[in-house]
């Protein structure tokens, strides 16, 4: 099923994306700080095995998985006009997959930095 990971959501918020979730078709999983050093494959999947600690990070973040284009186009659109502001968002890839939060979020701020310098993002 179409999977939304949050990370760092306040309940308010959360409750918010829970009703975009449900009107989109996805199901919605929050991910405990305590859970950053599992990769996003195992978030997923929900393995529970030994994670390595990693460090928390306090922003936050919305990562998609196994939404066709129309699905990841009505959350995104349903996220604009309800107003509900994630800085950070990404989809899942067979790269990221084998990432931790905090390698993805990582890489996010990075490419946010580029971006903001008008640099490309991967040189």
């Amino acid at each position: 099923m179409p999977t939304l990971l949050t990370f760092n959501l306040a309940p308010q918020k959360r409750a918010a994306l829970q009703v975009v979730a449900l009107r989109c078709g996805c199901r919605i999983q929050a991910v405990p700080p305590e859970r950053f050093g599992a990769t996003l494959a195992q978030l997923l999947s929900g393995q529970e095995g030994q994670t390595a600690p990693e460090e928390p990070f306090g922003e936050e973040l919305l990562v998609m998985d196994g939404l066709d284009q129309r699905r990841l186009g009505a959350v995104l659109s349903e996220l604009r006009r309800r107003k509900i502001h994630i800085p950070l968002k990404a989809v899942v890839t067979p790269t990221n997959a084998l990432w931790t939060p905090g390698e993805l979020y990582a890489e996010l701020c990075r490419e946010r930095e580029a971006i903001a310098r008008g640099r490309p993002i991967h040189e």
